[in-house]
Parts: C-alpha cells; structure tokens; sequence
C-alpha cells in the first residue's frame, strides 16, 4: 500500500525528472562528441523522444495539480456553487476527451508498430504507447481529482474543502 500511495504522490514527477536528466546527458553526450570531431548519430532522436515522453508526463502532472489553464470569468459571475458544478461538468468532458484520445492512441500505437525509428531503430509502436498510456494516466487523475476535491468542494456548496490543500512542492 505504501508503494501506491508514493506512486501516487510521485509518478509523473519521478518520471519527468528522470526523462529530463536522460535528455540532458544525451544532448551533452551529443554536444562533446561534436566537439571531438566523431558525432553520435543518434542523440538527436534520443533527446527528441524523451523530451515528448516528458511532455506527456507533464500533462498528467498538471492535470493531477489543476494546473492547466482555464477561463473562469463566466463561472465566476455565478458564484462558487456554479462555479464547482462547472468545474465537474469539464472533468467529465476532459475524461471523455482523454478516452477517445486512449482509444485512438492505441489503434495508432498498433498502426505504426510495423516501422522502427531512424536512428535508434526503435518500434515505434513503443514510441506511440506514451500517448495512451498519458492518456489513461490523465483519466485517473482527472477522477482522482474530480471525486476528492471538485465533488465534495460542490457539495459543500461551492466553498473550498480543508482537505483540498495538496502538496505541490
């Protein structure tokens, strides 16, 4: 239960800090061997890939924080109960969105597994699966956030909860 609940708290972090070290030593990589004089080919494939995994990682992370942008001037010319019912009517758009996005990933993912990278020679049906897989990953989130904090926070009337305050450091 203790793994889950750090899974939980530190996947997409966890993930995007590694991805982002792993771009910054192949770039590096790239950058000295220049430098000598015998270029490796492959590290500007490699530094492409992972920053767009830590792309996706990153959609997650702010979708976990609430952090992605939104217009509220409607919302809040209603007041807060309007506003949290708003709030739960775009979790469920936002799930429905990120499940076609699943679906479609996959059949994407399944498409492109015949061809393979240019430099790396990877399947690129393992390079797709960073799209469903997100995308599943923002469907938790965007649960996890709706049943624990937009919910309650609506059915107390709109006001926040005590309990909303997350760690975000």
């Amino acid at each position: 239960m203790k793994i889950l609940s750090f899974l939980d708290k530190h996947f997409e972090r966890i993930c995007m800090g590694i991805l982002c070290v792993v771009m910054f030593v192949v770039v590096f990589l790239g950058i000295v061997t220049r430098l000598l004089g015998s270029p490796i080919s492959w590290t500007e494939e490699a530094s492409r890939l992972a920053f767009v995994w830590m792309i996706f990682f990153g959609l997650s992370f702010g979708t976990k924080y609430d952090k992605h942008i939104r217009v509220t001037i409607l919302p809040d010319k209603f007041g807060p109960k309007f506003s949290s019912a708003v709030t739960i009517f775009w979790d469920l758009v936002t799930i429905a969105v990120f499940v076609w996005i699943a679906v479609h990933g996959f059949k994407y993912m399944e498409y492109s597994s015949s061809a393979k990278t240019f430099a790396l020679q990877l399947n690129k049906g393992l390079v797709a699966f960073v799209i469903p897989f997100s995308a599943c990953l923002n469907v938790i989130r965007s649960i996890q956030k709706m049943v624990t904090e937009h919910i309650p926070e609506f059915k107390a009337g709109g006001k926040k909860m005590d309990s909303d305050v997350t760690e975000e450091g």
